[in-house]
């Protein structure tokens, strides 16, 4: 009994060495493991791939109508009548607006009554002057007094005319800014016009790009409030000072409006081409880490993080277009790159 009881005892501790050894063995191999992960560091990658790029000098800019002026009469008067309303199109010449012109027109009927009248009498007397009966003196005093009468008679016509305000070009009547009724004065604004069918777009430039910027440089006008539609325009204006103000110069684009979709003092983004390059890549800028060296961006070889320093073209919405440190096939690292250094083995889970 003893015997069984012994053999029994010994039987149950080798099982427990057996299940103790095997459990620091599973243990052991379970922290190499984890020892062997902790080599490796988790990314992300993207294939880079190269293409055209345009390099460009972006600013803001504003939309303004093409001409825009505020009309006002040359002759004083109380406002008559606005033949044009409020939104309404009107050609160059159009009358606009009319002032209290009643009396003006009274006289001017009665300037043109003597003007005629005299000029009867002026062609009576010139047969007769010639027929030697009446004398030179009577024939000129007939002359005088009929260009006198003319005379008249066009200074009255000219300032019935100005009771009546023209539209200098052909627009949008954008405010009327008095009422029917309201006594103006010369030079007092009476109604605003603008041309919106043509827009001008005008911006400020950096006086650092004053040597890169020119007359006919192709650009892009982008207005972000339109959807982002695009319009692609050559640069009509380049000024030729510097404002002590921002320390930028002038610049122009002109575009065709015909729709009346831009509408002046609308935002526009401009970019103003300044080089096209062949086989750029194009990265984001997340990507890229400042270094004492430049900039780096870390690409993935083999299960391996590499550094590879970059050279920049340019930067625009969060995109960066490198001409030198990348090629098209590389393996960008674009996650996980924060806890790299070069030569560190990398695990790829996309």
């Amino acid at each position: 009994m003893k015997l069984k009881l012994s053999k029994k005892i010994l039987s149950l501790s080798l099982i427990a060495v057996f299940i103790f050894a095997y459990a620091c063995n599973s243990s052991e191999g379970n922290e190499k493991n984890k020892k062997n992960d902790e080599h490796f560091v988790y990314v992300k990658t993207t294939l880079l791939k190269a293409g055209d790029y345009t390099d460009y000098i972006y600013v803001l800019g504003t939309a303004k109508a093409f001409y825009s002026a505020n009309l006002s009469p040359d002759e004083s008067g109380k406002v008559k009548k606005f033949l044009k309303d409020k939104g309404s199109f009107v050609k160059e010449g159009e009358v606009v607006v009319v002032l209290d012109n009643d009396v003006l027109k009274a006289s001017l009927d009665a300037a043109e009554a003597q003007w005629k009248k005299a000029e009867n009498n002026f062609t009576r007397q010139e047969q007769i002057f010639k027929e030697n009966v009446i004398s030179e003196q009577q024939y000129l005093n007939a002359k005088y007094e009929r260009d006198a009468a003319k005379a008249n008679y066009d200074l009255i016509k000219a300032r019935y005319e100005r009771t009546f305000i023209k539209a200098p070009f052909s627009g949008i009547v954008d405010k009327k800014i008095v009422e029917i009724g309201e006594t103006v004065m010369p030079g007092t604004p009476v109604v605003s016009l603008v041309s919106i069918y043509r827009i001008k777009v005008e911006a400020g430039v950096p006086e650092n790009y004053v040597n890169e910027v020119n007359r006919g440089d192709s650009v892009k006008v982008v207005f972000k409030d339109l959807g982002g539609t695009e319009y692609h325009e050559i640069l009509n204006y380049v000024g030729n000072t510097i404002s002590t103000n921002n320390r930028t110069f002038p610049i122009e684009i002109h575009i065709n409006n015909s729709d009346g979709k831009i509408k002046p003092e609308l935002s526009a983004r401009i970019y103003i081409q300044r080089k096209k390059y062949e086989n750029a890549i194009i990265i984001p800028e997340e990507t890229i880490t400042k270094t004492d060296a430049g900039y780096v961006v870390y690409v993935e070889e083999n299960g391996v993080a590499k550094i590879r320093n970059i050279e920049i073209i340019n930067r625009s919405d969060n995109k960066v277009a490198v001409k030198s440190g990348v090629k098209e096939g590389d393996k960008l690292i674009t996650v996980g790159f924060q806890n790299l250094v070069d030569g560190t083995k990398v695990k790829v889970v996309n």
